[in-house]
């Protein structure tokens, strides 16, 4: 295990001192775990992809509309119930 130096406000260590003693875990338990949960967070596909929502002009104007059907080739649900 690496060994790591950090600077927390006041309000922040009082924060962790509470939580540690609730939960009879270290700090560093702790801080562990939250960068675990931030790893996580950050290397769900979907996230990363999400990033892309925007980031391209369409060729057509409704394809917000009919996305199921590009993708798919299945009508949306809209267009299902025009039918």
């Amino acid at each position: 295990m690496n060994r790591t130096q950090i600077s927390l406000t006041e309000e922040q260590h009082r924060f962790l001192v509470e939580v540690s003693h609730q939960s009879g875990e270290s700090i560093s338990e702790i801080i562990r775990r939250a960068v675990d949960r931030l790893r996580a967070e950050n290397d769900v596909p979907n996230r990363k992809a999400l990033r892309l929502i925007g980031a391209f002009e369409a060729d057509r104007p409704d394809v917000s509309i009919r996305h199921d059907e590009f993708l798919w080739g299945e009508p949306s649900d809209d267009e299902r119930q025009n039918c």
